[in-house]
């Protein structure tokens, strides 16, 4: 592949979530996807957005689609096409598919930190200067240990029952950190306040995981997020910085709606496009979603499919 690939399309990435990896390729498009296989289920997963080798329509990008949703049938590759990474941005989508809107928040970075810093409404700006008046400090770490405790005993405060690999987060650590992988914390008092985990390639940075106490010191948070864009446009010459996945018009009333809304206050800009989903296999699907549902159960956990929670937190129900 003669291109630069963003860092979710390279082999590393890819290898690192699982052994059955790749690319579907043609002259004009690029499409990196992982296949996770359990018991007698195969779901193929995007890892990003069509990449481009070079300037094209929309329209042949869909045509693109439909060759591979073509190929993935004929060839029996999997029983259905999971949603994508929460990174993944598509353009447009394949015929006859589950199609959604989605976006990502992204924000250009540099290595100025005052002048990232004037981006925050004088609020939030107060709130930071604040936080490093009171003697918060940010620290690269590479506490694997306490960070992926950190980052998961978050994830399960807020009820969210998808939970990070260790074994995943073991990997990606080993095979990343420090070249493609870097972590962060907030310290008050020697507390923990916020934790950060980014990925980065030559260019762009990913906040892949991140953590915070249950009542983090005001203007902790941004400042983590703030640092680490300092650090990354400084030392590795980053210069977008993408927040991963926003629902674009997600309901008022919700707590995710506090998570989209902090990252938009760095005066980051929301990236609109698609994501989808398809069914090859329909009782293979219905019977991994039913696996699923019990598994968590079982857990005393309500497993919704991500989809449908994500439709369920936006005004339109996702619909295109």
């Amino acid at each position: 592949i003669d291109v630069d690939l963003p860092f979710f399309a390279h082999k590393m990435y890819l290898s690192s979530k699982s052994g059955n990896y790749g690319w579907f390729v043609s002259d004009d498009f690029i499409l990196p996807f992982i296949i996770y296989k359990k018991n007698i289920f195969k779901r193929l997963v995007f890892s990003t957005g069509v990449i481009e080798r070079r300037i094209s329509s929309t329209e042949k990008e869909k045509n693109f689609l439909n060759e591979i949703v073509k190929y993935i049938k004929k060839h029996k590759i999997c029983d259905f096409i999971h949603k994508p990474q929460p990174s993944a941005i598509f353009r447009t989508y394949p015929d006859n598919c589950n199609a959604f809107r989605w976006g990502t928040y992204k924000i250009d970075v540099e290595a100025n930190f005052e002048n990232m810093l004037k981006k925050l409404n004088s609020s939030q700006r107060n709130y930071v200067r604040s936080a490093i008046r009171d003697d918060v400090k940010i620290i690269k770490t590479d506490n694997f240990d306490k960070i992926y405790t950190f980052c998961n005993e978050t994830l399960s405060r807020q009820k969210i029952p998808l939970l990070i690999s260790r074994e995943e987060f073991q990997k990606q650590y080993d095979t990343f950190y420090p070249q493609n992988m870097l972590m962060f914390k907030a310290l008050h008092k020697n507390e923990l306040q916020g934790s950060l985990v980014v990925f980065f390639d030559k260019e762009l940075a990913y906040a892949e995981y991140a953590g915070s106490s249950l009542k983090p010191k005001h203007g902790s948070l941004k400042l983590l997020h703030l640092t680490a864009m300092e650090y990354l446009a400084k030392e590795h010459g980053i210069v977008n910085y993408d927040f991963i996945g926003a629902i674009p018009d997600i309901k008022d009333d919700c707590k995710e709606a506090g998570i989209q809304k902090f990252k938009k206050e760095f005066g980051a800009e929301l990236k609109e496009g698609y994501q989808f989903t398809l069914v090859i296999n329909p009782i293979k699907y219905f019977l991994f979603d039913l696996c699923l549902k019990c598994a968590f159960r079982m857990k005393g956990i309500k497993y919704i499919d991500p989809v449908e929670r994500y439709k369920k937190l936006s005004k339109s129900n996702l619909k295109i």
